[in-house]
This record gives structure tokens, C-alpha cells and sequence, in this order.
């Protein structure tokens, strides 16, 4: 492997767009990257960007037999793009891969699957992948790796929601802030037939959402699966690996109607379809070109964007575009904190106007909101080209006088470092805000004086706790009352 000068841009990959709007100044931001179906038109691909991503990227890649089907795919690949395949019109070999990066490859090293060297197993086995990543990144044969990505095998869809977080999204973190100078590309896990309301999807889309809200790099295997090339969605039709869902196989049936080495090409593709590692090769070198440092162009230009009461209780948020291109639509996204933990809050994309130069207006109306509590809302741009990109933040709240002594759930919460405790006072008095550990001794006190009436928030940066459970408790006046919250280490 080479030495690799890392790039800023490689953990959060933000584009920056100013626009001087009539109500306000404000730096509109698109940020993170989610690598899904929307990203599997390795024809958009400039060249420039793969032989960008093969100059800079040395990745260790630990995956079992269904994590194969990125390699795989990425095999069969490069005879696909050498023949013509899809119209490609590229260098001899460009999509060439091996261990080492020898012959202007890009650099990719495989674990050893079950067996027991470098990066063996998937990220199921858990603490085992933690201390192989450890292992492998400590090893001085390895001081050149930047990315690292592990797949699932089956055990997503076994872990309940805390689990998930102790075994994947708390030590995926905690590898994060240890080894500052690696990308780790965050992944979901294959599709099971269990449906949308089954525990596999329900996994999925907290590893989803968590990327999304904390700006990481996500490979989403599922959601790959869960469209054909055509952008039918099966996801609610209980798709499977094999891409079988209840009338049929959407893979078996797009490569029947479609031509073998022009539009699609055989390959090794475990538990599953060809045309299924296709498509998983096609999102895995977008991913390396975006790590690499591909700087798509924003897909609009956006006039306006303003969060506002509407209708006492609500809050609307409004934003206009001067210009769209390949735009599908839109999401709307939400949190108490500024730059952390936004939350999606429409299921159904808001359409966009796909290619205009005219100027769109596009609104969504928030009637989940707690009195005189701040929102931060971003609008996520969704692309027919593969783009996913986010504009934002602005703000709104809804002010009124409080009645009653109110302590709300810390948010986030699990967290890591930052949470918010928010609480209400009818009126002015002596107040007391202290954390205590689950043996009931106070680890610190965070307010201690006299308080108005009205609204309050206390952000907490909790450095140097350990992770786990604690407990915050409010005493004001004659009132008190306590609640738990989850530091994530």
C-alpha cells in the first residue's frame, strides 16, 4: 500500500453554497453521504474521479459471503467496462482492484472471511470485529490504510435497538475518534423477506437514520436491494437476498428482458442474482470516488429557506428553487440541536420538479412540536442521478407562557458528547440540576441558582464520563423529578 495524504473532506463531505436572501444571511449546507440505490449509474462516473479515488484510497474491507458481492462484482466488472458494457468508454482495466494497488489498481484488501487472519468474520461477530479492526490498523503493515467498511451477514436483523447501539453504532464511533485519520464507511444489512415492519428494516433504518443525523459515510446494502435498475421499490413486497419478493424476482426478471454483457454482466454473486452484485459494484466504486474526493455538483439552486409559526401550534417550513436538475424531491429533517441528531420527518418524498429553470415553492408543515422549544430543520435534496445532499439549518419556535413544572427527556438520547436538558418553570425560583451515576452518587452539577419563569435548556457536553446510564434530576421549588439518559462511549 502507499502513503495516502488524507483529505479533509473524507469523513464529512460538505458542499457550501451562499446565497443573500431578502429575510436573512444564511450559509446553506448540503452534508454527509448515504451510498445507496440512487447511486448506481456507474456511467455518471467521470473518469477522473476513479483514477482520483485508485490514487488515494488504501481500504481494508471485512466481510463474510454476503459482503462478496461488492469484490465480486467488482471482478466481473472490469471485463463488463473493458467490452463496452453500458456504453462505457473508458481507460483499459480502470476498474482493475487488488491488495497492494500494483498496476495503478485501486487498493483494496480483503479479511479473510471464517477464517483467522487480517480482518476475518463481518461486523456480526461482535466485539471480534472491534479487535480486529484494532489489530489491523495497529499492524505497521497497515499505517497507509484510510477506509475501512465491514458488512453483515444475518445478525442485524437479531439485535434489538439497544444492541445495535452497543454493538455497531457506540464502537463504530469510539473507532472514529481513535484512529481520527480513517474513514469508516458504516453499512446496513442484507434484506430478509421480514418486510417493512420487520426487525431487519426497523435495524436498517437506525443505522440509516444515525448516519444521516451525526454526517457519516454509509454504504446501504439493503436499500440497494430493495430497487431494481428501474427504480421499482420492492422493500414492501418482503424482498429478499436472492432479490425474490412475494410475485416474483425482480433481478431474475430485469435480467431476462434485458441483454447479458450490454446492459448487465454475469459474475459471482453470493445467496443471490447477478445483476444483484452488478449494482453493488456500481455503488461500491461511487463510493470510493466520492472518498476519493469526487465533488458532485449540487443538483438546485436554492432561492429561500425559512422555518416559521404557522397557525399558533405548527411550524412551516418553506424553502423555493431558482433551478433544479435530475431532482426526485425532497425530505424534511428535524432536531433540537443544531449539528447533530436531526430526525426525518416525512415518509413520503415530496416531489420534486426534476429539470427547471423556473422557480418552485416547496413547503411542510411540522404539527409535532412542543411549546418554546427550538427546531433546527435541514431539507434533504434527493437526486435521479444519485445524489443526496442536505440544505440547512433554520430555526423556529413556538413561545408561550408555561403553567406548570415540566422536565423533558434529554435529546439526543442515547448521546455522545451533547445532549440537551430542557425544562419549564411557572415561576421564578431556586433551581437544581445535577447528574448522578446508577449507584446514586451526583457526578455534577449542572445549574445552581435562581431561575425565572418560562422555558429553559442546558446543553451538556458530557467529557470524560464513561459511558452508560445516568440519571438527571431537577429540583426546583417544591417540584422535583428525574429521568434517565445514556451516554454512548
Amino acid at each position: 500500500m502507499r502513503r495516502f495524504i488524507r483529505h479533509n473532506i473524507v469523513v464529512n463531505i460538505i458542499y457550501a453554497l451562499f446565497f443573500l436572501l431578502p429575510e436573512m444571511e444564511l450559509p446553506l449546507l448540503a452534508q454527509g453521504k448515504i451510498i445507496d440505490h440512487n447511486c448506481t449509474d456507474i456511467t455518471l462516473i467521470p473518469e477522473s474521479a476513479i483514477n482520483q479515488a485508485k490514487s488515494t484510497l488504501h481500504i481494508g474491507y471485512g466481510h463474510t459471503s454476503h459482503g462478496s458481492q461488492l469484490t465480486t462484482g467488482m471482478t466481473g466488472l472490469i471485463n463488463f467496462a473493458n467490452n463496452g458494457g453500458l456504453g462505457l468508454s473508458l481507460a483499459h482495466d480502470i476498474f482493475n482492484w487488488n491488495n497492494g494497488g500494483t498496476d495503478g489498481a485501486l487498493d483494496l484488501e480483503e479479511g479473510d472471511g471464517y477464517g483467522t487472519g487480517w480482518l476475518d468474520h463481518d461486523c456480526g461477530y461482535y466485539p471480534d470485529w472491534v479487535n480486529e479492526t484494532r489489530t489491523y490498523l495497529n499492524d505497521p503493515s497497515h499505517a497507509d490504510v484510510n477506509v475501512i467498511i465491514w458488512s453483515w451477514c444475518g445478525q442485524a436483523s437479531g439485535y434489538t435497538e439497544q444492541q445495535m447501539i452497543d454493538r455497531y453504532l457506540a464502537p463504530m464511533s469510539q473507532l472514529e475518534n481513535d484512529y481520527p485519520n480513517v474513514t469508516f464507511v458504516y453499512m446496513t444489512g442484507h434484506a430478509d423477506g421480514s418486510g417493512e415492519t420487520g426487525d431487519l428494516h426497523l435495524r436498517n433504518r437506525q443505522i440509516r437514520d444515525y448516519c444521516i443525523a451525526n454526517n457519516k459515510v454509509l454504504y446501504d446494502f439493503y436499500d440497494i436491494e430493495c430497487y431494481d435498475p428501474d427504480g421499482n421499490y420492492y422493500g414492501d413486497k418482503y424482498v429478499s437476498d436472492d432479490c425474490s419478493y412475494t410475485d416474483g424476482n425482480w433481478a431474475l426478471e430485469w435480467q431476462n428482458s434485458h441483454v447479458v454483457n450490454v446492459d448487465w454482466y454475469n459474475c459471482e454473486s453470493a445467496h443471490s442474482q447477478p445483476l444483484n452484485a452488478n449494482r453493488k459494484a456500481y455503488a461500491a466504486w461511487w463510493l470510493w470516488a466520492v472518498l476519493g474526493g469526487w465533488d458532485q455538483a449540487l443538483a438546485i439552486e436554492l432561492s429561500h429557506f425559512s422555518a416559521t409559526v404557522y397557525r399558533e401550534n405548527n411550524i412551516k417550513v418553506t424553502w423555493h428553487t431558482s433551478a433544479e436538475t435530475n431532482c426526485a424531491g425532497f425530505y424534511v429533517w428535524r432536531s433540537e440541536i443544531k449539528d447533530d441528531d436531526y430526525v426525518r420527518l416525512n415518509t413520503s418524498l415530496i416531489p420534486g420538479s426534476g429539470n427547471s429553470t423556473s422557480k418552485h415553492e416547496y413547503h411542510f408543515v411540522d404539527q409535532m412540536v412542543v411549546d418554546n422549544i427550538t427546531y433546527w430543520y435541514k431539507i434533504e435534496e434527493i437526486s435521479r442521478d444519485g445524489t443526496s445532499q442536505f440544505y440547512g439549518p433554520v430555526d423556529a419556535a413556538i413561545n408561550k407562557s408555561v403553567a406548570d413544572f415540566k422536565l423533558f427527556q434529554n435529546y439526543p438520547n442515547p448521546f455522545n458528547p451533547r445532549t440537551i436538558i430542557s425544562y419549564e418553570l411557572p415561576v421564578s425560583c431556586d433551581v437544581d440540576l445535577s447528574v448522578y451515576n446508577v449507584g446514586g452518587q451526583k457526578v455534577t452539577t449542572l445549574i445552581s441558582s435562581r431561575q425565572s419563569a418560562g422555558f429553559h435548556q442546558y446543553k451538556w457536553k458530557a467529557n470524560g464520563l464513561p459511558g452508560g446510564v445516568y440519571f438527571y434530576r431537577l429540583s426546583a421549588g417544591d417540584f422535583m423529578q428525574m429521568k434517565k439518559l445514556i451516554l454512548l462511549q
